[in-house]
């Protein structure tokens, strides 16, 4: 796939009367560079195009650098150290993501209270959608929501390092071998595989509020239960909108599971009722009205480990950006 709208977040600038942005160009098979002399590294055939790589590598090291191990390995690796090592935390998020994306292309299936398919009521309702020329999923960890989005060149990008190359190597058909959360520490062996779901998505591990994509080129922009997971949630409703070419269409689901650790107090939206203000925020609050087209409440279940799951309840809505 064309690299054309992947553009350096380092020098892009804007105004209120325009944005300039430079695209960046594969520059040997490890590094795409842009013309301002930056350069963004390609690690298991994912670009990490972020404005500053080497400080993202220094804080999170294990998702960047892991080795591909078999699941016992990997369960022995994190068997005898604390439950927040870095590589104890990437192992339990991959268990999570993983069944929840894949859980029904997954062999064993996952068990417990949370087996199934998690992101079933999402699947159902994007597949279902009407097929355009280009789609950008925001936060697409290990990238079901991807593979499923109707459009002929889907683009997807994610700040998790190891959910985003294991979503690269789904996508282009490749199996892959994950440990299981059970209980604890322990680990059990699967084997996740996109099967006919398969396709070419352009994976990119970069920052959803800073995201390395050309301005309004996109015919529809997902991001599910995203609001709730980011620092600033009205920036990214913002940024949502600044992809979004006029007419074209955003899909967004969020809990509103707003937690301190993530934003600050006046980051939450809304107070008591959350989606009545994200939907008017749609409406009036953003650089066009947008035309809400379908709105729900769909349930997404998280399994945990073989003894718990959390299921919240997503509050999900279609839009058209107004001409």
């Amino acid at each position: 796939m064309s690299l054309d709208l992947l553009v350096c977040p380092a020098c892009r600038t804007w105004s209120p009367e325009r944005i300039d942005v430079k695209t960046i160009e594969p520059s040997g098979s490890d590094f795409l560079a842009c013309e301002c002399g930056r350069r963004y590294p390609i690690v298991d055939g994912v670009p990490i195009v972020l404005t500053d790589p080497g400080g993202y590598l220094r804080s999170d090291p294990a998702t960047v650098l892991e080795r591909d191990v078999s699941p016992e390995v990997a369960a022995a690796l994190v068997a005898d150290g604390p439950d927040d090592a870095p590589y104890a935390r990437m192992l339990e998020h991959v268990s999570i993501y993983m069944d929840a994306h894949w859980g029904d292309r997954v062999e064993p299936a996952p068990d417990g209270p949370g087996a199934g398919f998690g992101l079933a009521p999402f699947v159902e309702r994007i597949a279902a959608l009407p097929r355009v020329p280009l789609a950008v999923e925001l936060g697409c960890s290990v990238g079901r929501i991807a593979a499923e989005l109707p459009a002929e060149r889907v683009m997807a990008v994610d700040m998790h390092f190891g959910a985003v190359r294991r979503a690269r190597r789904l996508l282009a058909g490749e199996p892959v071998a994950y440990a299981r959360r059970m209980i604890g520490r322990t680990y059990a062996p699967a084997v996740a595989s996109a099967g006919d779901r398969a396709r070419a998505v352009k994976v990119v591990c970069g920052d959803v509020l800073e995201p390395p994509f050309v301005p309004g080129a996109f015919d529809r922009v997902v991001a599910l239960n995203m609001l709730d997971s980011v620092t600033h949630p009205r920036r990214l409703l913002a940024v949502i909108d600044g992809l979004t070419k006029v007419g074209g269409e955003i899909v967004i689901a969020s809990p509103y599971a707003w937690q301190s650790s993530v934003m600050h107090e006046d980051e939450r939206i809304g107070g008591a009722d959350p989606a009545a203000a994200v939907a008017e925020i749609l409406r009036t609050g953003l650089s066009r009205p947008y035309r809400i087209e379908d709105e729900a409440e769909l349930s997404w279940t998280l399994r945990r480990d073989a003894r718990s799951a959390v299921t919240y309840q997503t509050h999900y809505l279609r839009a058209r950006k107004g001409t």
